[in-house]
């Protein structure tokens, strides 16, 4: 067997593993979105604009905090700015574009927060034990060093 190739049982835990994420985050959001009506992205960015901004961000910091293109995040804006949850403001330099939360997107964000906190306990964090979470946390940890 070449030692680059991964055993059965290597890509069984693979799979389980993206599976498993899969499946949570999925419902997870299914969860989010059925209730609020905001999709993952959705949160991503009030929540960005909120926490890292105080209510507003460059556009170019969206992109980079949300590891997205340009364009991506460009499109998932128009949707957004359509719905009046965010606005978008060119920058006195001439130079980028300033998002700015609305008040429709703070209530959004605030009512959708309750939301995802219930769906995260329902769909993961009820699913462990004491030491399943130990074990989750240290693996967490090393990785992303």
């Amino acid at each position: 067997m070449d030692t680059n190739e991964l055993t059965v049982e290597e890509m069984r835990i693979w799979h389980l593993w993206k599976c498993s994420f899969k499946s949570i985050f999925g419902r997870v959001m299914k969860d989010m979105s059925e209730h609020t009506g905001l999709s993952d992205g959705d949160f991503g960015v009030l929540d960005r604009l909120v926490h890292l901004g105080n209510g507003k961000l460059r556009q170019q910091e969206l992109v980079d905090s949300m590891e997205w293109t340009k364009s991506r995040l460009s499109h998932h804006l128009t949707r957004m700015e359509q719905r009046g949850l965010i606005l978008r403001k060119p920058l006195d330099t001439g130079r980028g574009v300033q998002i700015i939360i609305t008040s429709a997107g703070k209530s959004a964000l605030d009512s959708s927060r309750p939301v995802l906190s219930k769906a995260i306990r329902k769909h993961f964090l009820e699913q462990l034990s004491a030491q399943d979470i130990e074990s989750i946390t240290k693996l967490a940890e090393r990785i992303n060093k």
